[in-house]
Parts: C-alpha cells; structure tokens; sequence
C-alpha cells in the first residue's frame, strides 16, 4: 500500500532515444520492490567494466564544424564552429536577447562569438562592450577565446567575473553580455540594468535548473520583467555528454524542473561510450579504493588529473565542479543518507552528471541514494559486489 506522502511520478519519454525492452526497469518498479523484498537478494561480485574513452582533444569545439551548410554568408568564419540554433542566435540583431540552455549546449561558446561578431561584422566598438562570467575561469575562457578570434582588439573588451565587477558599469560600456545569468547576484543584476531600457543591448545565457539555490534564481526570472521584449532563443542540441549520461540527467531533474518540458538532443551517437558505472561497496574503505583504483587506470589511459573530478566526502563539492567540464567524473558517497530525494539534492545529481564529457560513474554502499532508482537502469553498468535477485518457483510450504 502506497504511503500518504509518496505520489507516482508521471512517466516521461526520454528524450534522446528509445530504451529497449531489457532495460526498462523503471523507477516505480524499483519502489514497488521495496525494503520488504529485500531478503530476496543475494550480492554477486562483478569486475569493473574497461573504460571506453572517446573523445580525443579537450576541446570538441574547435574541431566542429557548422550543423548547417549554405550559411558561409553569415560571420564570415566567425561562427563556423556553430550549430544551426546556434549560428542564428550569435548573428542576432542588437537589443536584449536571452539563451535560456543545459548544460553541453553551448552557450558560452556561442556568447563568446557573438561578441566578435558584433565586433568584427557589425561595427560595435570593442571599448564599448562589457562581458561578465560567474567565475574567474569562465573569465579566462572567454578572454582566450576572444583573443583568437579577433586579436588584438579584444583586449579593448572588458571581462570580468561577478565578483570582481564592483564599480558602476560606466555609460560607454554600451553593450553587456552575461554568461550564467541564473548566478548573478541581483544586486549584481540591477547594478549593470538599472540604468538601461528595455531596448538596450544585452545579452545573457543560462540554464535556472544549474542554479543551486532554493526558488527561482532571482536575475535568471527577472530578465523578463526588466526586458519584456527580449528574445528567447532554447538550444537543445548537447555537444558534451554522452547519451546514457543525458538521459540520466533528465530523468533526475525532470520532477523539479524550473523549463518543464525542454528537450535536449545528443550530437555524439548514442550508442558511444557505455552506461553509467555504478560501484556497489562493501564499506568505505572498500569505496576508496574503488576510487584509487579507477583512478590509476584512468591515468594509464591518458586521463590528465585535472580532467578527473572525484566528487563526494574526500574529494571535490558539486558547486567547485560546476565551473568546469570533465572527461570523467566519479560521485562517492551516494548513500541515501547523504543524497536523499530532495529538490536540492536532485539539482546537486543534475549538475555532476552534466559535467560529463566521457564516462560518469557513481559509488555507494548499501543500497544507494532513491535518486538513482529513479534513472531507468539499463543506463547503469553495475559492478562491485551486484545485489542479484535469488527469486525462483516459490518452494511448497506446510502450514
């Protein structure tokens, strides 16, 4: 019987592609099983499946080429390295535009070309745009990248990151362009519009799901009260995460999610790469040495460390890996305890996952955090020592 307090979550179709029959044990098939079912399972020890790597270069971008052909007229060059959606919001015209995004999809990448295009094709002074990031390496990135594209007239640009851009935005810095919107601090926010109409020329990027905080973010939600004629462009091709890892991601974020609805396609083919890892521990020192040992072989592959991120008690929080991109990343202690089935959790699981450029793996002991009964499991490849279900033909009893 059903407690008060759990309601059925309503099934949703995933969005990248279609689960075949074997791996569609859902999540509320998972609940039904239950504690009460538990006696049922025996635990079967399962070696760690080899990783399979497949990107190459740090920066899939710079190798890509434009989704849609018969565009050269637009940028000249600048926003080659664009998808359709993406082209068309950098060439924009000029007034308030908003680049409402996941994670993977590009936006800071488009939002660095669209200030070298505006610069370059459309004549706007270099001297006269602003660009703020919520970190300092966003800030850096997007300094480098502008210095490739347009040389030395970037450095007239002024790049800051929300911290550090403390003084009142001078009036010739007539052109704004914020990337993460959802994580500028409102007095931030008002600071840099206040003294702008609704026809001024800014624009912002950003996914409110990525946001951990408690609501709404604040300057996220107020864009469209302070620009009532913004443009809103979606993007919904990810160029980052494998399939398994954006379904994953979804199926999590899906139940609290601040853009209901929004769909997310893969560039990358499904089928490349494998499912999620999920280390099922005898204890934490067992869970360490997981972690130890995936690491090593890692590095054997290659794998530079700072494109490893262990999140988790010993090693980095979810809000530090939220500024940058991973070709690995490994969730420790996912224990019910530690990652219980909350928005705020959720937001936490959705934001790792979706640093994900290669492989994702989880790590627990017991059985694990409810969040990841609610991802359908044919995306996990389980090892450790498995829980198994030892059912069979019930045997004849004497009452």
């Amino acid at each position: 019987m059903r407690r008060p307090d759990e309601r059925k979550q309503p099934q949703v179709a995933s969005p990248l592609f279609e689960l075949s029959a074997d791996m569609r044990t859902t999540a509320e098939r998972r609940r039904r099983s239950g504690r009460s079912h538990l006696s049922r399972y025996v635990r079967e020890a399962v070696a760690m499946p080899e990783p399979a790597l497949t990107t190459r270069t740090p920066d899939p971008w710079m190798a890509s080429a434009p989704l849609l052909t018969g565009m050269d007229e637009v940028g000249a060059g600048l926003l080659d390295s664009l998808d359709a959606m993406q082209r068309v919001a950098a060439a924009a015209g000029r007034g308030p535009l908003l680049i409402n995004a996941s994670p993977g999809t590009g936006k800071t990448h488009l939002l660095t070309r669209r200030v070298a295009y505006l610069v370059q094709e459309l004549g706007v002074p270099a001297r006269q745009c602003l660009v703020l990031a919520a970190s300092a390496p966003g800030a850096a990135r997007i300094r480098r990248e502008l210095g490739t594209l347009i040389g030395r007239e970037a450095a007239s640009i002024t790049v800051s990151e929300f911290d550090d851009f403390a003084a009142a935005s001078p009036p010739e810095l007539g052109h704004v362009f914020i990337d993460d919107l959802p994580r500028m601090p409102m007095r931030l926010f008002r600071q840099v519009t206040e003294h702008r109409g609704t026809e001024a020329d800014i624009t912002a990027t950003g996914d409110p799901d990525s946001a951990l905080c408690n609501g709404d973010p604040a300057a996220f939600a107020a864009f469209g009260e302070r620009f009532p004629q913004a443009h809103v462009m979606r993007l919904s091709r990810n160029h980052r995460s494998p399939a398994a890892v954006l379904v994953a991601a979804s199926q999590v974020v899906e139940p609290i999610s601040r853009v209901p609805g929004r769909l997310v396609q893969p560039e990358r083919p499904a089928l490349e790469g494998s499912g999620i890892g999920r280390y099922f521990a005898i204890d934490a020192e067992d869970e360490k040495r997981f972690v130890e040992d995936l690491t090593d072989q890692l590095t054997d592959m290659g794998v530079a460390p700072e494109e490893l991120a262990v999140i988790g008690p010993d090693g980095m929080s979810v809000a530090e890996a939220a500024d940058g991109e991973f070709r690995v990343v490994c969730l420790t202690g996912m224990t019910a305890e530690d990652w219980p089935n909350t928005a705020a959790a959720r937001r936490e699981l959705y934001v790792a996952l979706s640093r994900t450029r290669d492989l994702a793996y989880v790590s627990h002991t017991g059985t694990g955090s409810p969040l990841l009964a609610d991802v359908d499991q044919g995306l996990f490849s389980p090892f450790g020592m498995v829980p198994q279900d030892r059912s069979g033909p019930e045997q004849p009893r004497l009452l």
